[in-house]
């Protein structure tokens, strides 16, 4: 569908153009709403040729899950725009606003502004953070170089494929790590726990921890691990890892399960914008306080990796159209209060 000239100020403008930016769009271009999507080609889950547990598009590649979207909405609605541009600030701005339903009378509204790292800047009314997360990566060598094709922080999202290889579990720093020895039991006889130096045993929760893990038959390696070694990749060969370690000699397993840390892809954006995270301890995501997920900044929404810490794309999709609709709410809710003082203003007369 051919499209109509961009609005200087839309609706919404959505940074991000993963799961959830895609669908905070789908759910604007429904509603003959206006937004602008920015995509900055950087995503969590590059290196990844397959995502899973979406229904209709399991094991398809992201990129191709991303063109796909993005053509069935620009192809097939006029009211959503896209800027491949990486958003580098954001900020609360005064607009000078036309109503829609009120004819051409103007107001001055408190909407925002961006800017791309080319200094072009952009307007709206309201602004949807979906810019994702990013894992931080420990610094083993050989670390780097095996993730994600050979470390998965998702069992669920892919263990199926190489189920009966033999499986490691890295680190061993919190009882969290038992659901993940839980979860490889169904896919491989052989698990390992690699605590990478030894084990926090003053721990209580831990080490009661660790006590199931090894009622279910689960080995534990102690030793400090010095390399990792990749070997191959891909459906035809999927390969494996071999770790080494101080003493001793090296291990080789069809993969290692590890979730490290994420912070957010977008932390300037988020600090620039004044919106309220969660701890760092906690995981350090944005923080909304309703289900239509606006932040504690007025006008300002999350969707995503950015606001959950449950990072999987089919919830990443449901939390992009809360947010939009959140922003269709507040909007709506605008629109009437401003119709009302119009009304009050007339009969004033």
């Amino acid at each position: 569908m051919p499209q109509p000239p961009r609005p200087s100020i839309v609706d919404c403008l959505i940074i991000g153009a993963g799961p959830a930016g895609l669908t905070s769009a789908l759910a604007f271009a429904r509603t003959l709403s206006t937004a602008l999507v920015f995509d900055s080609s950087s995503y969590r889950n590059e290196g990844i040729a397959h995502m899973h547990t979406v229904p209709s598009r399991d094991h398809i590649d992201p990129y191709e899950f991303r063109a796909i979207s993005r053509s069935q909405i620009t192809s097939r609605y006029a009211t959503v725009w896209f800027e491949d541009a990486t958003v580098v600030q954001a900020r609360k701005k005064f607009l000078t606003l036309k109503s829609a339903h009120l004819g051409s009378r103007e107001r001055e509204y408190d909407g925002f502004e961006v800017e791309d790292s080319t200094g072009k800047t952009y307007q709206g009314r309201k602004l949807i953070l979906a810019t994702g997360s990013q894992d931080v990566l420990p610094g083993i060598p050989g670390y780097a170089e095996n993730w994600p094709s050979h470390i998965y922080q998702c069992l669920a999202c892919d263990g199926f494929e190489l189920r009966g290889r033999p499986i490691g579990i890295l680190e061993f720093k919190s009882p969290m790590a038992q659901h993940f020895v839980f979860m490889a039991k169904n896919f491989s006889s052989s698990v390992t726990i690699f605590a990478n130096g030894e084990v926090e045993k003053e721990n209580e929760a831990v080490k009661k921890a660790l006590s199931v893990c090894k009622q279910w038959g689960v080995g534990l390696d102690e030793r400090k691990i010095t390399r990792m070694i990749r070997h191959g990749g891909g459906d035809d060969a999927p390969g494996g890892i071999t770790l080494e370690f101080e003493t001793g000699g090296p291990v080789t397993l069809g993969f290692l399960v590890h979730k490290p840390p994420t912070v957010n892809r977008a932390g300037d954006l988020i600090m620039q914008l004044g919106v309220e995270t969660a701890p760092a301890q906690m995981g350090g995501n944005v923080v909304v306080k309703d289900m239509f997920n606006e932040t504690s900044v007025r006008g300002v929404f999350a969707a995503g990796d950015t606001m959950t810490p449950l990072k999987q794309v089919t919830v990443a999709m449901a939390e992009g159209l809360k947010a939009a609709a959140g922003v269709g709410k507040q909007i709506g809710e605008e629109e009437a209060l401003e119709a009302l003082r119009a009304l009050e203003g007339a009969e004033g007369e």
